[in-house]
């Protein structure tokens, strides 16, 4: 399982635009994520993390012709991060 986060970068659409559509794909996105975080850091920018379980779902959905017309009318600018805990001492 991959802990992920993802910063969004908005230039055609607010964050509550961009939120409405993330939300309505809630179903599908339960297919390769759980524990799904979503921060607004300001009307043009988001933070979502969440625990990727099969991410070569997420890449089919993130390269599908719809998810890339829907990218292409925001103006959506995805950083991908993958997270792992800090070692302790």
């Amino acid at each position: 399982m991959l802990n992920t986060m993802i910063v969004l970068k908005m230039k055609n659409c607010t964050y509550d635009d961009w939120k409405k559509a993330f939300d309505a794909d809630a179903e599908m996105q339960a297919e390769f994520m759980r524990e799904t975080v979503v921060g607004k850091v300001d009307e043009q920018t988001a933070i979502v993390s969440a625990d990727v379980f099969a991410p070569e779902k997420m890449q089919q959905l993130m390269s599908a012709p719809e998810f890339k017309q829907l990218e292409e009318e925001m103006g959506l600018e995805h950083a991908v991060y993958f997270l792992q805990p800090a070692p302790t001492a």
